[in-house]
């Protein structure tokens, strides 16, 4: 029962504390960007990213790519991820295809991005 206990209070600290940050988070990017409605403003602090978005937008909400492809008036941002122990590479995860600044589709696993570098 105490075990449970401490579970289910820690678990509520967690849920707590991860819905602080995002807070925190809407409310600085909504002072750096008043122009920006409200729905653009929370997908942008939970790291969402939708059609439509500007390249600012994406670039606010993911940070820099880890590569950009060109071809003509498209892009394609890639964010990678690093696996192996030994020998650790970059594994291209998600990906965000942009014409002309805005956002058109995106692929990949948004899930597995490390949110090591999203302290921002």
């Amino acid at each position: 029962m105490r075990t449970r206990t401490i579970g289910v209070i820690l678990f509520c600290f967690l849920v707590f504390t991860g819905c602080a940050v995002q807070k925190y988070r809407a409310e600085k990017i909504e002072l750096q960007y008043p122009d920006w409605d409200q729905v653009t403003v929370q997908k942008v602090a939970k790291r969402q990213i939708s059609p439509g978005m500007t390249s600012e937008m994406v670039s606010v909400a993911l940070g820099k790519p880890d590569s950009i492809l060109r071809d003509g008036d498209q892009e394609k941002w890639c964010y990678a991820v690093l696996i192996g122990d030994f020998e650790p590479r970059k594994e291209l995860v998600y990906f965000v295809y942009l014409k002309y600044g805005v956002v058109t589709k995106t692929t990949g696993d948004r899930s597995r991005m490390s949110y090591v570098s999203w302290y921002k």
